[in-house]
């Protein structure tokens, strides 16, 4: 099978966040945006992963389909470099994952949407056996896990200043080694991210070669 070849140039970021502010996951996304030029009608096109948090200084780690640019003094571009992933069935590589591992289930109350059908309810999968069959189905159509450490991530709590809301969410971290069975599905996961709660630096899948 044929190496598969992202067609376009991604970005691969480091970006150091100065504020207090930054404690709150919604604000990191929302200093992240605003990085890129102005766009009426784009669509977020990068993924992140918060690789430290102090008080006064966040370090994180971004992808995007856009060069970044820099902001403010409070949110500089420490590193920033071209990404174009190249992958070939068999390929071995280690892989490392913070994700938002859940599932869907009805709501207990029964209410409605406006198609009159009992909504949906997101709820974390929290035991080890639940998780890997998650990750697992995530990637089937990708690649074979050869090997698969699951840790539980800090929990991630966030305020939604203009709604007033206040929310938690439990991440998880997976890392170990894999066999691309398919490279144009993985390189798909890759720039799409796995998951949900990618606003809050959920979904963002790192490869390295073993």
């Amino acid at each position: 099978m044929h190496a598969s070849l992202s067609t376009e140039v991604m970005y691969l970021s480091k970006i150091a966040l100065g504020s207090p502010a930054f404690r709150n996951p919604y604000e990191v996304h929302r200093a992240l945006w605003r990085l890129f030029p102005e766009d009426a009608e784009a669509r977020r096109d990068f993924l992140f992963r918060v690789e430290q948090s102090g008080y006064s200084h966040t370090q994180v780690i971004m992808q995007s389909d856009r060069q970044p640019q820099a902001s403010s003094d409070k949110v500089q571009i420490t590193a920033c470099k071209t990404y174009r992933p190249i992958l070939t069935f068999g390929d071995h590589l280690r892989f490392f994952l913070v994700a938002n591992p859940i599932k869907m289930i009805n709501d207990e109350a029964e209410r409605k949407n406006a198609k009159g059908e009992i909504k949906k309810c997101r709820v974390p999968l929290l035991r080890e056996d639940e998780q890997r069959v998650w990750i697992q189905r995530k990637l089937v159509d990708a690649a074979v896990i050869e090997s698969l450490a699951i840790d539980p991530a800090f929990p991630i709590r966030f305020r939604k200043m203009k709604e007033n809301h206040v929310g938690r969410i439990q991440p998880v971290s997976f890392r170990g080694t894999l066999v691309v069975k398919n490279p144009e599905t993985m390189v798909f996961l890759i720039k799409r991210g796995i998951g949900p709660a990618k606003t809050f630096g959920c979904g963002m899948l790192s490869l390295a070669r073993t």
